[in-house]
Formats: C-alpha cells, structure tokens, sequence
C-alpha cells in the first residue's frame, strides 16, 4: 500500500500526540502557566503545579512559578518548600 507523503505526516503526529508527555515538553512556560490559571485554583504549591505537568523537572516548575510571579499572575508567600503561591484576583 503507497501512502503519500500527507498521510505518513498525519500518522506520525498522531503518534507523537499519543506519547505520554510530548505536548507539556513542546508546551512554553506562558503556556503551562496559561492553562494552569485557567484551572481555577485560588492558592497552590510547585507540587500542585507539578501534578498538572507531570513531565516537568522541578527546575523547569520552579521557572514557571517564578516567570509567573514577575508576570504578575501570582503572588508568592514563603520560602523553598513551603512556598505558597496565590492567584490574584
């Protein structure tokens, strides 16, 4: 069977979407922290953050959050693992 170029595409990027984590890796910091805020939480932890994008380091959650605070988005109380983060209103 001869498959076109268009379709070994389209069978690759369904692959790819299938594999478990790929979209949070392509996924950009504004763009996590875009969908986490519209997730509603009124206050949450880098754990909390990390169960939504399980496939992050803790590095890369860390840089979230704080990319997130100077954005604004948040504002941040406490310290290292006790860190409480709260979304404005």
């Amino acid at each position: 069977v001869k498959q076109t170029t268009e379709q070994l595409l389209h069978a690759t990027d369904r692959s790819l979407s299938d594999f478990p984590g790929f979209k949070n890796k392509l996924m950009k910091n504004t763009n996590r922290l875009e969908y986490f805020l519209s997730l509603g939480k009124k206050s949450f932890s880098r754990k909390d953050y990390m169960d939504v994008f399980k496939d992050i380091s803790t590095a890369t959650a860390s840089r979230d959050l704080r990319k997130g605070s100077e954005m604004g988005l948040f504002e941040k109380s406490g310290d290292k693992n006790i860190t409480v983060y709260s979304f404005k209103d």
